[in-house]
């Protein structure tokens, strides 16, 4: 009889698929954790939006409006439009994303994918910052969403943005990051004191 192998039991019970191009900008070291699974939520497609929760009962599907989006009322509940094509999304994202180095970076979610997608294997800080304020963004957006359509809470485009970069800015002050010119300079950038974040090494 074999030795048992725990690893080799979990192998024999899960179900095993090839590994997705958008896993390393989706969960990277240092992640905020929350985010991070959001992300994986919306790179999957699998958030409640109203246009998710219709396919479920084909047989609802004609006698039921698609809801509104609830943060701009000019279309319908949907992955695509939340992100960030919906007026109000897409205005926070033009507010954060110069922060960072996305300033070129349209509000098209597949083509800021496309964008983190060619920088996944970079270990820089800038990149690794753009990767917070994605996913910072998204569940923010999320959030915002949620609260207004559970909750009739509202804020503006404004306060979204500060509470994004705020989120992010936090982040950034608890994290080791290397001693360089640049670090130094994205640190000022944020208004974040070097000391006890860049790594001297020691």
């Amino acid at each position: 009889m074999s030795d048992f192998s725990s690893s080799l039991a979990w192998d024999s019970i899960r179900a095993t698929e090839a590994e997705v191009d958008w896993v390393k900008f989706v969960w990277f070291s240092q992640c905020i954790p929350r985010h991070a699974f959001h992300m994986w939520l919306v790179m999957r497609g699998k958030l409640l939006t109203q246009d998710k929760i219709l396919q479920w009962d084909l047989s609802r599907r004609k006698s039921m409006n698609m809801m509104c989006c609830v943060l701009c009322y000019a279309n319908v509940d949907s992955h695509e439009h939340l992100f960030f094509e919906c007026g109000f999304s897409s205005q926070v994202w033009s507010l954060v994303r110069s922060k960072g180095n996305k300033a070129t970076v349209d509000s098209k979610w597949s083509n800021i994918v496309d964008w983190l997608r060619d920088r996944a294997t970079s270990k820089s800080a800038d990149n690794y910052v753009s990767r917070l304020i994605v996913a910072a963004t998204a569940y923010t957006i999320w959030q915002e969403r949620n609260a207004r359509l559970f909750k009739n809470h509202a804020r503006p485009p404004d306060t979204v943005r500060n509470l994004i970069l705020s989120i992010v800015r936090y982040k950034l002050m608890g994290v080791k990051l290397k001693n360089t010119d640049r670090v130094r300079k994205l640190l000022e950038s944020w208004e974040i004191h070097s000391d006890g974040v860049i790594d001297n090494g020691g």
